[in-house]
């Protein structure tokens, strides 16, 4: 059962309202009361969830990509360095594909490229934290694929893992300004609602827009998650790096511009 939200002010008018799950919406009611139980309701995001190694069987998941593997990398294009070294290709995942997965659960608006491939690099061993070394390129559909060069230091690139998607809510933490600013001078109600929306929407090892799923990432001042990634989710040899994520600002979004993405990390 579901009780209906209204959108975050922020998304674009095509997104209808959003089904918050029923169970989610009586523990905001029972924690802050109606009002502001609709106020922070309104706040949830459209996303997917990404998981690796589905069962083809599996009903309500689409085909998306991989992790890791080769990169569709056109010839002008270098595979991009981090300090000396090639990143790690994070993603390769199908824009149409994943728009077809957006559609059939929110019925809205996709607000990522409808064709091409979305390719997600990023650097696990950063020489320093300005959230700049990670970069994600957006490629023609069949474009020859091409493995990573060699790592001077001889490490292994990740290793090419299939991944399904199915649209899933997704919800802000008490670290997000926006749920702390409707809950002013409240920051025990803020954990305890952004506690609510972990026990009922879940938090998955990979996902595309919404919103950050760790309290202990960091976040890049003005920019939203565009996807996250959990080392396990991509069998990862990070040491104590456990969740890499990439960012991006309401206006690149919007505008389809990769190129100023910044890196999220979140260590153990």
């Amino acid at each position: 059962m579901y009780a209906w939200m209204p959108n975050d002010p922020a998304a674009p008018a095509e997104f209808p309202a959003l089904p918050l799950p029923y169970g989610l919406h009586a523990a905001l009611l029972e924690r802050v009361g109606p009002e502001a139980a609709a106020r922070v309701g309104g706040l949830v995001r459209p996303s997917l969830e990404i998981g690796p190694d589905v069962p083809v069987e599996e009903p309500g998941w689409t085909p998306v990509g991989r992790t890791g593997g080769p990169a569709a990398l056109p010839e002008e294009f270098d595979w991009p360095e981090g300090d000396g070294h090639p990143m790690e290709l994070l993603a390769q995942l199908d824009c149409a594909a994943m728009a077809k997965a957006f559609r059939a659960g929110s019925g809205g608006h996709w607000p990522l490229p409808a064709e091409g491939l979305l390719l997600f690099f990023h650097d696990s061993m950063p020489a320093d934290l300005d959230g700049e070394s990670c970069r994600v390129l957006h490629v023609p559909a069949g474009t020859p694929e091409r493995p990573a060069p060699p790592d001077p230091d001889g490490v292994a690139p990740l290793a090419g893992r299939p991944v399904r998607a199915r649209w899933a809510l997704s919800a802000p933490s008490y670290l997000d300004d926006e749920l702390a600013a409707l809950l002013p001078g409240d920051h025990l109600a803020a954990m305890g609602v952004s506690d609510d929306f972990g026990e009922h929407l879940g938090t998955p090892v990979i996902r595309l827009l919404g919103w950050c799923d760790s309290h202990n990432t960091t976040r890049p001042d003005g920019h939203r998650p565009l996807l996250q990634v959990e080392g396990s989710a991509v069998d990862a040899a990070w040491g104590e790096l456990v969740n890499v994520s990439v960012w991006i600002t309401e206006e690149d979004l919007a505008a389809g511009r990769f190129d100023r993405v910044r890196h999220g990390l979140e260590v153990a």
